[in-house]
């Protein structure tokens, strides 16, 4: 006795699949004289088919569920992989006596097997027609094309599958990384900055030569963790995709005069002048994102000093054209209640640069361009440029190096920003 039933083809095949499998049975049907085309797909027990054509008479309806004993469709995945063609299915002893061949009524058939590249059969392509309609070579030619491209698209849509289960993998790893650095981060932290607040306790009392040794070492090697610990959380912020950028107006003066200070005590020692320089027309309140504009700067200027011996290191802040990066300070943006400009910060040393062969790996993580003698010395994680890159790219700019010679090297990078109404001196 025959049993069908129907199923919902949508919660078979994807959107995409179904709108292929649709435009291959149109296809067909317009190539060849038959009455009815239909893709199906055979699992272990059922056929079920996914996308039907009928021109006059209905014989097979989208969404039918049959078993395998009374599937012509199944019978040429058994019988594959050449074409099955039957001219009579009342005569054929293949459909004579098959409970399914009352219900599709005598008609000539024709079907193709379709496959995965893995060799895994998916189904079927198939034809039918109620008037005995005799398939030409160029027929069997046809309806196997285009069950190859049905399976080409297979193809795809499994890699898609594939492609998008990796991605999701790939962000729950990310999500994972993420929380655990920011965990370790802060369980780490919190000691840290005990030990750096007893340190800067204890430089208040008296101390012999041998401790004020000692406890300078804990406070730089503390530092130095901490350092190491704000660049990882950073990278892994980043990486992930969770940094924000926010907009709120600051004083561009304020920030670099802000800046210079952290690094006169240490410009001093060394015997280097420290410069920031602004022209005089150049406007104070700006609108961005402050916080990530000194993390970019402070890792500019560290950077700078640490592999400068002698000479000066100036840092500058100027008005460029945006993406031809020319200086521009005489030229005012247009006037409104927001306008944009493009704030450029320069950093230059006069230290020993960077080799050629060196930079063009420049910005990539964890990469020491120096000697081991200089890495040895100044430790670090290879993080730094890496950061300001992505920082510098998150806000819409781009950081560059200029140039890099024997006598000096110089970083630049431009931010598209905003500036409120009238912030232009005369």
């Amino acid at each position: 006795m025959l049993k069908t039933s129907y199923a919902d083809v949508m919660e078979i095949l994807s959107e995409k699949l179904y709108a292929s499998a649709a435009q291959i049975v149109d296809t067909a049907s317009k190539a060849i004289p038959a009455n009815t085309f239909c893709i199906a797909l055979s699992d272990e027990a059922e056929t079920k088919v996914l996308n039907t054509i009928n021109r006059s008479a209905v014989i097979l309806q989208e969404g039918l569920v049959i078993d395998h004993t009374d599937s012509y469709c199944h019978l040429v995945t058994e019988n594959g992989p050449e074409p099955l063609i039957i001219d009579n299915n009342l005569t054929h002893p293949l459909t004579r006596d098959m409970d399914v061949t009352p219900f599709v009524g005598g008609c000539s058939f024709m079907g193709v097997t379709i496959k995965t590249s893995d060799g895994k059969i998916f189904g079927s392509l198939c034809a039918f027609d109620d008037k005995f309609y005799t398939y030409t070579l160029h027929d069997v030619e046809m309806l196997t094309s285009l069950a190859a491209f049905f399976e080409n698209m297979l193809d795809l849509e499994r890699t898609h599958r594939l492609w998008r289960a990796a991605e999701e993998e790939r962000l729950k790893t990310l999500e994972q990384k993420s929380n655990l650095l920011a965990i370790l981060s802060h369980e780490i932290r919190t000691p840290m900055n005990a030990i750096l607040n007893v340190g800067e306790m204890l430089q208040s009392t008296v101390l012999t030569d041998t401790q004020q040794q000692y406890l300078h070492l804990i406070h730089s090697s503390g530092s130095s963790l901490m350092t190491l610990l704000n660049q990882i959380l950073d990278y892994s912020k980043l990486d992930s995709g969770k940094m924000d950028v926010s907009r709120e107006p600051f004083s561009l003066r304020g920030c670099l005069l802000d800046l210079t200070q952290l690094f006169r005590t240490e410009a001093h020692r060394k015997g280097i002048e420290l410069h920031e320089i602004i022209p005089m027309n150049m406007p104070d309140l700006w609108i961005g994102d402050e916080n990530k504009i000194r993390q970019i700067l402070v890792n500019l200027l560290s950077n700078a000093l640490k592999f400068t011996d002698s000479g000066e290191v100036r840092i500058e802040a100027y008005v460029s054209s945006g993406s031809e990066q020319e200086r521009t300070d005489k030229r005012k943006p247009k006037q409104g209640s927001e306008d944009e400009a493009y704030l450029t910060f320069a950093v230059t040393d006069t230290g020993k640069g960077i080799s050629a062969d060196k930079q063009p790996m420049l910005f990539q993580a964890f990469t020491q361009l120096h000697t081991a003698n200089y890495v040895n010395r100044y430790g670090g994680t290879g993080l730094g440029l890496s950061i300001c890159k992505q920082l510098v790219e998150l806000m819409g700019g781009r950081l560059r190096l200029e140039y890099s010679s024997g006598t000096g090297s110089r970083f630049v990078f431009s931010l598209p920003m905003t500036l409120p109404e009238a912030s232009w001196g005369d």
